[in-house]
């Protein structure tokens, strides 16, 4: 059987981003994801453009980590 991803349009809570280099975590409201990112991308694709406000860790270098509720 296939394995569907979920797009970023689907998600029904903030989205949250956690820094794995310093520990900072960001919550952006939906509303705010689909301006910045749109809601067409896979969770995957949208961390290699996100970049800690912090420290700048960069998550296509694998330190940032997202989650929401789908």
């Amino acid at each position: 059987m296939a394995v569907i991803w979920p797009t970023l349009e689907r998600i029904k809570s903030p989205l949250t981003i956690t820094c794995r280099r310093c520990g900072h975590v960001a919550f952006w409201p939906r509303e705010k994801v689909f301006i910045n990112l749109g809601g067409s991308p896979l969770p995957h694709q949208i961390r290699s453009k996100l970049r800690c406000s912090l420290c700048q860790a960069r998550g296509r270098d694998g330190l940032i980590n997202i989650h929401a509720e789908m």
